[in-house]
Order: structure tokens, then C-alpha cells, then sequence
């Protein structure tokens, strides 16, 4: 099955599910085939997306959706066949994804609601046996000659996707599908003009309407590789989706966005505001959840941004803050604490004055008093 704007319909495209009307009719049903004046009639009455058979799929050269860009689109694309036979820019994404498994600190922020070796070693097994394979290891090498921050915020989107999905009870095989759908779900932006990719100020219009082409782009190159399966491919297509409709590039809204680009789409928003870019600082980790709260039924369904908070630490045990009263504390304790009130103890007081014999603070019980930062220590 693909979902498909209704702009990039052909004549004999079959509906894999049917079309319904506002007012909750069956216009179309399963197993149609389109002719003219049934994509005519979707789009005067201004429906966005449908759901097509696989099946249908004609040996015709590429769809609308895999050549729009090529069509409309003035830049010069990379010599990504050039990118991919280097061996050197493989070896070195390799070199980073074992790293990343190895000793990556944002674990150090997420509680796992599973015994922490254990998902290390899946989650190190999984990214490694993707690794292994030409023509994802090709991509890797082909992002980290783009960019080294784009597979840098890769692997953190598919680390966060993982936790979530492993959260939600999903098996083995749907985990290694997420992962995969995260991993890639920005490998459109090698396919974009490098000044785009790594600017350092605000953009035109125009240059974001390229840089949005992104996610076409990304579901053009992920359906071309056989070991992506469609599910994972969507999410390259979907992640910038959002829950009321505003995001792009088919304006779906609330459960049309499919589960995986859902939770992709979270973990991107994350990583991204939580991690340096190349036009802005990184946001500070309380920012960074004030952000995902005030976003709940409205980018993001709520329920998906309560199961992912529930698992995250921003301030985790030893870390030295500030807080509100113009004390320094230490952070004690985080487990079953909401993420913003952990138990600390203080070091010194407003005055800056050592504390002689140390004593704890309830964060959670003393509603006046803040963290607001962490300290340089």
C-alpha cells in the first residue's frame, strides 16, 4: 500500500481503501480503479491523499511523486553515485554508528523500561546488521559526506524511535522496521544543494520550498532499495507531518499519519531542538520539554508525547544545577519524579556560601523552587 496525493494520481491506480466524505460516506470503494473523472471528482471536493494498491503499480517509469522534483526543480543534485563508491566516507559512517552505540550519553537522559544491557546490545546488533548491508551502508557513507551532523542526528532520531517503540510493546521485527524508517528518514536532504543543507541563517521561501522537497526526495531514494520495506520508506515521506494538518508535505492530520512517521516524526523534533545546528545553539533540556508539552494534539498526538516523556531525563543523577532560589544542587534522584523535580541536594546557598552539613531538597514537594539551568561543573 502507498499513500498518495491526490495531485499524483494516475488513470488505473487501484484504491486500497475506500474514500470517505465528510460527512462519513463511502464515495469510493476498495478496489476501485481510477479513471479521469474519478481523480477529477477527488479533487474538486478537495480531498489531499488516498491509499493505493501496490498492485497497481505499472512498469512505467517513475511516478509523479518520484520525478516532480526532477521536473520543477533548478538546483544541481550531488554526484551521488560518486558519494556511494567511496569507501573511506563508508568506513568512517561505520566508524561513527559503533561509536554512537558504544558510548552514546543521551542514554545517560532516557529511563528504558527494560534492563539497560539488554537494549544496548539489541540496539547495537540491529544498527550493525544494517551496517552490513551494501546499499544501506552506502547511504550512511553518502549522509556523512552531506553532512557528519545530519548521521549524527540520525542515529539519535532512531535511538529515540526504538525506545518508543520498544515502550510500546513492539516486536522484534516492527522495532527493526522503525529504526530503519528513522535511520533514513532524512536521507532526502543529500539529494538537496549542500549550501541548503548546512546553512548557517534563516532561509528564503524559496530555499525552504526545496529544502521541504527533502521528504519526496527521501521516499523517492528509499523506495529504490529493496531492503527498505514501504512502512519504513513512509517514514522519509511523513515525518513532517502533523496532528492538526499543518504539516507538510500532504497536510494529513491526527490517525491518518501512520504509527511509524508519528513517532519519528517526535524523536526528529527532539533530537533537533535539543542538539546544536548549524544555525543555532542547541535549546536547554527543560526548553526542549516545554516544547514537546505545549505541542500535545497539536503537532503531536498527546498520549505519544506522554509514553516518550515518561522515559526521558533531562537532568540525570550527579548533575550539578541552578536553582531558582540561587542555590546549587546536585541531582540525587530521578526515578518515578516528574522530569522537572528530582531530588537534589544542595551545595551552596543563594550567597554562594558552601553548605556545611548537606541536606536534601524535594523538588516536587517545593513547588516555589526551579531548576533553571545546568552549571559549568
Amino acid at each position: 500500500m502507498r499513500i498518495v496525493g491526490v495531485s499524483e494520481l494516475e488513470v488505473g491506480d487501484v484504491l486500497e481503501k475506500s474514500v470517505q466524505g465528510t460527512n462519513g460516506l463511502v464515495m469510493l470503494e476498495a478496489g476501485t480503479v481510477l479513471t479521469e473523472k474519478y481523480i477529477d471528482r477527488l479533487k474538486s471536493l478537495r480531498i489531499k491523499f488516498i491509499h493505493i494498491s501496490d498492485s497497481s503499480d505499472r512498469d512505467k517509469g517513475p511516478s509523479v511523486m518520484e520525478t516532480r522534483s526532477s521536473l520543477t526543480d533548478s538546483w544541481v543534485r550531488p554526484d551521488i553515485d560518486e558519494m556511494k563508491n567511496n569507501e573511506n566516507a563508508r568506513k568512517e559512517a561505520l566508524k561513527l554508528v559503533t561509536e554512537f552505540v558504544d558510548r552514546n550519553l543521551m542514554l545517560e537522559q532516557i529511563v528504558l523500561p527494560f534492563p539497560e544491557g539488554n537494549f544496548r546490545q539489541q540496539f547495537r546488533d540491529m544498527l550493525m546488521e544494517i551496517t552490513l548491508q551494501p546499499a544501506l551502508a552506502e547511504e550512511l557513507g553518502v549522509m556523512i559526506q552531506t553532512d557528519r551532523m545530519l548521521l549524527e542526528h540520525a542515529l539519535n532520531v532512531t535511538l529515540c524511535s526504538t525506545v518508543i517503540g520498544s515502550a510500546q510493546k513492539f516486536d522484534s521485527s516492527k522495532i527493526y522496521d522503525l529504526s530503519l524508517g528513522a535511520l533514513f528518514s532524512d536521507i532526502g536532504m543529500t539529494r538537496l544543494p549542500l549550501e541548503l543543507v548546512k546553512v548557517n541563517r534563516e532561509l528564503k521561501e524559496s530555499e525552504l520550498a526545496i529544502l521541504r522537497q527533502h521528504t519526496s526526495e527521501g521516499y523517492r531514494v528509499l523506495k529504490g532499495i529493496k531492503e527498505i520495506p514501504l512502512l519504513s520508506a513512509q517514514c522519509a515521506l511523513l515525518h513532517h507531518e502533523r496532528y492538526r494538518g499543518s504539516g507538510y508535505p500532504l497536510g494529513m492530520a491526527k490517525d491518518n499519519i501512520p504509527e511509524f512517521a508519528q513517532i519519528v516524526g517526535l524523536s526528529d523534533v527532539y533530537s533537533a531542538i535539543g542538539s546544536p545546528r548549524h544555525h543555532r545553539n542547541a535549546y536547554r533540556p527543560a526548553e526542549a520539554i516545554e516544547y514537546l508539552l505545549a505541542s500535545g494534539n497539536y503537532d503531536f498526538e498527546w498520549n505519544l508525547i506522554k509514553a516518550f516523556l515518561n522515559h526521558v531525563i533531562i537532568y540525570p543523577v550527579d548533575t550539578i544545577v541552578w536553582l531558582s532560589n540561587g542555590q546549587t544542587a546536585t541531582v540525587m534522584e530521578t526515578e518515578r519524579r516528574p522530569i522537572q523535580r528530582p531530588l537534589v541536594q544542595v551545595l551552596t546557598e543563594h550567597d554562594g556560601t558552601p553548605v556545611k552539613i548537606p541536606y536534601t531538597l524535594e523538588l516536587q514537594s517545593h513547588t516555589n523552587v526551579v531548576i533553571v539551568g545546568k552549571t559549568d561543573n
